[in-house]
Order: structure tokens, then C-alpha cells, then sequence
């Protein structure tokens, strides 16, 4: 087998995306699988994906009856691949490139993780503004920029790699709440040897979380990142906010700036839901939840 692409999905079907790569995947003239795997959506989504993908021979689909979250889930995913590379990527996002599969098996290289990058529509969509000013500004990168610090613009939502890489280096499991999954899993390939290629194939990203919604994943993966702060503390230096924070423990002002930003956090809730969301507000906004949980409150 020479390729898997793998898809981990939860309480969504992937059947539009799959169509496409399993078109563009045939016309390389390799034996290929297309492996799902659900992670407990439950009965009605299971049997949703049941019916959309039976008719698609190339698709195997696995059904978790439980949620086990994204690292345990993809973990379990990688496990489950025959492929000797493997594509690993977000079923929720379309493929709209014509050779997007063939761009990525033809740079395939043993012991190396292949990574596109990602864009997103030149506007936000109405109501999701600060999603897609983070998407815009933090995370999308040009090949230049990626290249120039390659293991940490790592991303999940799209790569190739060496099955082998799986056997070598796994998603955190430890690492349960929302978030940094593909940043640490990006220095561990680091750690562990493994070369991370960039190249230009970028997969679409909708950046359709809601504001709200965006808000409190993100105070959610406040507790990812502190997970990495405690358990991590090599990698401290890797993430502005904890360098932040560790200035602020040094200065002995961790309640006096967790007091400040909780006097400001009314303001900065109604800057980040607004159609013109401010990135540095949004940056005191997690400062101040990454302080909190410092503080133990």
C-alpha cells in the first residue's frame, strides 16, 4: 500500500473532501486507502457517515464509542494505516487545489513530514471576525516564513509523512483540553530527528468558529498551554504568552496584573465580538485566563 490518507472526524461528514481526494488519488496509479475515523459523535452521526461513504471503495471507517479527543483519536487513527506514506488531514475543509494529492506524494521522503500550509477567503464571514483575523495574521505564513523556522509552523491540519514517523514521535495524550497539539507535536518530531519539509500546497481553511465560540476555545486552550508551561518547561521559551508570564512571575506581578486585565476584560469582550476585533486585546484576554489558572483561581 502505498498511500493512506487519513481523516479524523467528529460530529461532521467528510464526504465532499473525500470524493476529491479519492478522485485526484486515482489518477496517481497507486494503491491508496482512505481511512476515517470517528471519534464518538454517537449514533446518528455514525450512521450518517455510514451512509455517505459505504458506496466509496477505497474508504474504511472507523467508529469510536467513545470521544477520546484529538491527540488519543489521531493516535489511534495512525495506528490503524496500512500506507507507507501517510496524509493526514482536516476532513472539514474543501480541497480546491487540482493537484493537491499528487503535490504531496511527489515530494514523499522517509523519515520527513511534508507540511502545505493553509489560507483562508480574503474577508472574515459575518460574526466570525476574530477567527479569521488570528487565522490571517498568526497562522497562515507564506512558504518563506515557514522555511525559516520549520518545526514551529508546524500544522495539523494538513501533512505527509513516513508511517514510520508514527512509530517514532505520537500526539500528546496527556494533553487533553483544546489546543498546542500541533505545536508540541512539531518540536517532538524535532526532538526526536524527524526533517520537516515546507512546500507550497496549502489547504483552505473556513475559520467559520463564531466569536463567542472562538473566545472560549480559546480560554480552553489557555489550560493546554499552561499543560506545556508545567510539564514542558524546555519549551517555555516557544510561546509568547508563557514567556509573558514568566516575566510577570520575575517582576512578582501576577495578581496585580490579573487584577488589572480583570478590570479590562468587559472591554476587551466587546472589542473581540465586534466586526473589528484588536489581536493584541485578544492576546490580554488570554494572558489574563493564563494568569488565572496560574494563580489557581
Amino acid at each position: 500500500m502505498e498511500l493512506s490518507i487519513a481523516i479524523l472526524v467528529y460530529q461532521f461528514s467528510p464526504l465532499k473532501v473525500i470524493q476529491e481526494l479519492a478522485e485526484q488519488s486515482r489518477k496517481l496509479q497507486i494503491n491508496f486507502e482512505i481511512v476515517v475515523y470517528d471519534d464518538g459523535s454517537g449514533a446518528v452521526w455514525q450512521e450518517q457517515l455510514k451512509r455517505d461513504l459505504t458506496d466509496i471503495p477505497e474508504v474504511f471507517l472507523e467508529l469510536a464509542s467513545q470521544n477520546l479527543g484529538r491527540s488519543a483519536a489521531r493516535n489511534r487513527l495512525a495506528q490503524k494505516l496500512l500506507g507507507k506514506f501517510v496524509l493526514m488531514i482536516d476532513g472539514d475543509n474543501p480541497i480546491q487545489a487540482p493537484h493537491f494529492v499528487n503535490d504531496y506524494y511527489q515530494v514523499r521522503k522517509a523519515n520527513t513530514v511534508v507540511v502545505g500550509g493553509r489560507y483562508v477567503d480574503e474577508q472574515a464571514l459575518p460574526g466570525c471576525e476574530l477567527r479569521w483575523a488570528f487565522a490571517q495574521n498568526r497562522e497562515v505564513k507564506n512558504l518563506k516564513e515557514r522555511l525559516g523556522n520549520p518545526y514551529a509552523h508546524f500544522q495539523t491540519n494538513c501533512f505527509l509523512a513516513d508511517r514510520e514517523v508514527f512509530n517514532k514521535v505520537r500526539f500528546e495524550e496527556d494533553l487533553r483540553s483544546y489546543g498546542y497539539e500541533d505545536s508540541l507535536f512539531g518540536f517532538d518530531l524535532k526532538n526526536a530527528g524527524i526533517s520537516v519539509l515546507h512546500i507550497e500546497n496549502p489547504q483552505f481553511h473556513k475559520a467559520d468558529d463564531r466569536n463567542a465560540r472562538f473566545l472560549a476555545k480559546s480560554e480552553e486552550a489557555m489550560e493546554s498551554l499552561y499543560w506545556i508551561y508545567s510539564k514542558r518547561p524546555h519549551l517555555r521559551a516557544e510561546f509568547k504568552l508563557i514567556r509573558i508570564l514568566t516575566q510577570v512571575q520575575k517582576l512578582r506581578m501576577r495578581r496585580l496584573c490579573f487584577w488589572a486585565l480583570s478590570l479590562m476584560r468587559p472591554g476587551l469582550i466587546e472589542n473581540l465580538s465586534s466586526n473589528g476585533p484588536s489581536l493584541w486585546r485578544f492576546d490580554l484576554f488570554r494572558l489574563h485566563r493564563l494568569l488565572a489558572i496560574d494563580l489557581g483561581q
